[in-house]
């Protein structure tokens, strides 16, 4: 009996094992219960700025369409008043007025010319600075046809200031191409001029010429105040032989450059002693005079110095007799005159008028060599040796020979 429920037993027990073998196979392979009987997936919470999806790039945004640069357009109001509007790039410039032609040489910008008046502009300094200046074209005077302007194709006209009052300005503007007049005679003109012309051209040209305009203004308040204190009678009596042609009573009316560099030199123009106009000066109205100091300019400069100093009546002048006869420095154009390099005319004209008070500040030939080498290096963009500083100075070419003028 004992052995029958053992077995018994053993029987139920591997029932027991075989049903749950077979559950556990069973459950294993039971299909997966609907969605319906699973509990719901939590939904994504929407991303905010707090929690940037950093697992994720950025759709990129379209890049804006390129647009065309504007074209530059300046308007300025030229020394006649005129309003004058200049549409894109000026690099083709005629430039009528010799003086402001020689300004261009003496900036840099002498590529910028494709048109002058006369070849009188074009001399050895030139030539030395830009070889190529023989070549731009020469157009027989200060009013060319308007056909041969349009030929050169200018994106602007300089006018001789001559030709202003007669409207030549307005018959160039008149076939769409922009004209100006930029007149002056003195120091302040000079720095408007200079600075309507700043803003036409921009970029390096417009920065060297206001650098010109406070750099002068500068040197002729420093020899104004150097001087302040000499009273009326001190000054020395100055003549300005202006030496373009050939004539030893050619000077200067009152009112231009020769005032400024003469009065800021602590000296006195000679004109604005006399009665009558610089045109109507004669030799008698001279010798009555009698001055202090006599300054030979232009290309007959050397000619006058001779002639001064070997000619009975002339040579008995104060002036001569005292040894107070000198040349003028010229470059591009005449220093005493008008044009970027009269600059340079406000030390020397110091220094040869007012000696003893230029050496005690510093300015002297030595000085003022290096000034002519430091001018033209910023200015010009050119290198002179001393050598040629020195043949400048003395109113000489650059190959220290004398310019040989014409009758």
């Amino acid at each position: 009996m004992k052995k029958y429920l053992l077995t018994v037993t053993a029987i139920v027990m591997s029932l027991v094992l075989i049903l749950f073998v077979v559950g556990c196979a069973g459950e294993s392979a039971a299909p997966v219960a609907p969605a319906a009987a699973q509990e719901p997936t939590p939904e994504s919470e929407p991303l905010t700025e707090e929690s940037p999806a950093v697992d994720q790039e950025p759709t990129p945004e379209p890049e804006p369409l390129s647009e065309e640069p504007e074209e530059r357009t300046v308007t300025v109001t030229d020394m006649s008043g005129d309003s004058v509007t200049i549409i894109g790039e000026v690099d083709r410039i005629i430039n009528l007025w010799p003086a402001g032609t020689a300004s261009f040489f003496a900036l840099g910008a002498g590529d910028l010319i494709v048109g002058i008046a006369t070849a009188g502009t074009i001399n050895e300094w030139t030539q030395l600075f830009y070889p190529n200046s023989i070549n731009i074209p020469e157009l027989g005077g200060t009013t060319p046809s308007i056909e041969e302007l349009i030929d050169l194709e200018p994106d602007l006209v300089i006018i001789h200031p001559a030709t202003a009052a007669d409207g030549f300005a307005q018959l160039i503007r008149d076939v769409g191409i922009p004209a100006i007049n930029i007149d002056f005679s003195t120091y302040e003109t000079m720095a408007q001029a200079y600075a309507i012309l700043a803003e036409i051209l921009g970029g390096e040209y417009q920065q060297r010429l206001e650098l010109w305009i406070s750099e002068t203004e500068a040197k002729i308040s420093n020899a104004r105040n150097l001087t302040a204190d000499i009273s009326e009678e001190e000054r020395p009596v100055v003549f300005y032989i202006a030496g373009q042609s050939h004539s030893l009573t050619t000077t200067m009316n009152p009112g231009s450059i020769v005032d400024d560099w003469v009065e800021s030199a602590g000296g006195r123009h000679a004109t604005t002693l006399m009665d009558v106009a610089a045109a109507d000066i004669t030799p008698e109205a001279i010798f009555a005079l009698n001055p202090d100091i006599f300054i030979c300019a232009g290309v007959w400069q050397h000619v006058h110095m001779h002639e001064l100093l070997t000619t009975p009546g002339w040579m008995d002048l104060n002036a001569v007799v005292n040894e107070r006869v000198y040349t003028n420095p010229y470059g591009n154009f005449n220093w005493d005159r008008f044009g970027l390099e009269s600059q340079l005319q406000i030390n020397y004209a110091l220094m040869i008028i007012q000696p003893e008070i230029a050496s005690a500040n510093g300015i002297t030939r030595e000085s003022i060599i290096d000034d002519i080498i430091s001018f033209y290096s910023t200015y010009a963009g050119f290198e002179l040796t001393a050598q040629q500083a020195e043949h400048m100075l003395d109113g000489l070419s650059p190959d220290g020979t004398m310019e040989n003028p014409v009758e």
